[in-house]
C-alpha cells in the first residue's frame, strides 16, 4: 500500500492524469446530494464534499436496470455495456464499507452476479475521510471510523501540509505519485499524519451473530420495536448494504424486456407465496428480518457487519426510529 503526500495545489493536478475516466462526485442539488458525473475541471480543489443522499450503491446496483430484451420468435438481446471507466470520488468511508457488503454478496458467492461484476470492475473508488461527525452517524460505534479505508481503492486525508492519499491500486498510485512530494510503502491502517475527528463513544453493546439469532422468537421484543414503523421502506432504499431486488417482465405485445428493480423486506408482499401464505405477515416479522440480516446473518455468512453506521435510515425515517436505540434495546432485552 502506498502513502502519497501532496502540497495543497498538487493533488488536483494529479487527477488530470485520468482523462479516459468519467468522474462521479457528490454534487449538492437543492436539498439532495446525488452522485453526478462532472468534468475534471469541476472537481472542488479543496476536496470538500457533502455526504450523498443515497450511497454509491446506486452506481453499482442501479435502482432499475434492463437485463435483456426479447421479441417473440427471436433470441433474447442483452444490453451492450459501453460505460467508460469511471472514478467515484469523494464518498465517505461508511459507503465504502457498504460496497464491501455488496461485493461479499454479489462477487464472493455463487453464482457471481455478472451485472454488478461489470460495473465494479469498471469503477475505481476513491473516498475522502470525514471532516466531522454528523448528527446521526455512528460508524465509530460499530468499530469503524471516519478515516477507515474499508476496501476503497484509495482514500484522501487532509493534513497540516496539504493532502495524503493512501492507495492500494496500482493505476491510482502510478499516476498520482509524480505529483507528490513524498511516497512510501506502509501497512494498511489510518494515515498517521491525517487530521481525523475523534469523539468519546457511547457504544451500544453489540452481540455475536449467534446471540442475536437466539432472540428470533421473542415476539414481545419485535412487536415493541416495530410498533411505530410505517413499512414505507425508506430505510432500505437509502441503506448502503440493502441489496434485495425483484425481477419483472414488462411486455408490449410480442416484445418486452426483463428488468431488475430494488425491492424491500419491509413490504408486505415481499415474502408472499403463490399459495397465499406469508411467513412474514406483519411488521413485527419484517423488522426482525431486517435487523437480524444486518447484525446476524451477514456477519455469520461474510464476517462483516451489515450496518455501516451511516445514519441515513435515521435521517429519513418518518416515524423517528433510531437504529442506535434499536441496537441498544435488542442487546439489553430481558424476556
Amino acid at each position: 500500500m502506498l502513502l502519497l503526500k501532496f502540497y495543497p495545489q498538487d493533488l488536483l493536478k494529479g487527477f488530470g492524469e485520468f482523462s479516459e475516466y468519467s468522474f462521479f462526485v457528490p454534487v449538492k442539488d437543492g436539498e439532495k446530494v446525488p452522485l453526478k458525473e462532472v468534468p475534471y475541471e469541476a472537481i472542488p480543489p479543496d476536496f470538500k464534499f457533502d455526504r450523498t443522499t443515497f450511497s454509491a450503491k446506486e452506481l453499482l446496483l442501479p435502482p432499475e436496470e434492463t437485463i435483456f430484451y426479447f421479441l417473440r420468435g427471436k433470441d433474447v438481446q442483452e444490453p451492450v455495456f459501453e460505460e467508460k471507466p469511471r472514478i467515484i470520488l469523494g464518498i465517505r468511508p461508511c459507503d465504502c464499507r457498504g460496497i464491501q457488503v455488496l461485493e461479499a454478496n454479489f462477487l464472493k458467492t455463487q453464482p457471481v452476479d455478472p451485472y454488478f461484476k461489470k460495473r465494479r470492475e469498471n469503477t475505481l473508488v476513491i473516498s475522502v475521510s470525514c471532516p466531522e461527525f454528523q448528527e446521526n452517524c455512528f460508524c465509530d460505534y460499530l468499530g469503524d471510523g471516519p478515516g477507515a479505508m474499508n476496501g476503497a481503492d484509495a482514500i484522501i486525508f487532509p493534513t497540516t501540509f496539504g493532502w495524503a492519499v493512501l492507495s492500494q491500486n496500482q493505476a491510482i498510485s502510478s499516476r498520482l505519485e509524480k505529483f507528490s512530494f513524498n511516497s512510501l510503502e506502509v501497512d494498511e491502517g489510518e494515515c498517521e499524519c491525517a487530521i481525523i475527528p475523534r469523539r468519546e463513544k457511547d457504544e451500544p453493546p453489540l452481540l455475536s451473530p449467534e446471540e442475536y439469532l437466539s432472540l428470533i422468537f421473542n415476539d414481545e421484543l419485535w412487536e415493541e420495536i416495530s410498533s411505530t414503523c410505517l413499512g414505507c421502506a425508506s430505510c432500505t432504499y437509502h441503506c448502503p448494504t440493502c441489496y434485495c431486488f425483484d425481477i419483472q417482465d414488462i411486455t408490449l405485445g410480442p416484445a418486452g424486456k426483463r428488468v431488475r428493480t430494488y425491492d424491500s423486506c419491509m413490504f408486505n408482499q415481499y415474502t408472499l407465496e403463490a399459495s397465499g401464505h406469508n411467513p412474514r405477515p406483519s411488521l413485527k416479522e419484517r423488522w426482525r428480518q431486517r435487523f437480524l440480516h444486518k447484525f446476524s446473518y451477514i456477519p455469520y455468512l461474510f464476517g462483516i457487519l451489515g450496518c455501516t453506521g451511516c445514519g441515513r435510515c435515521i435521517d429519513v425515517c418518518p416515524s423517528g426510529i433510531d437504529i442506535r436505540e434499536v441496537i441498544r434495546r435488542v442487546s439489553e432485552f430481558k424476556p
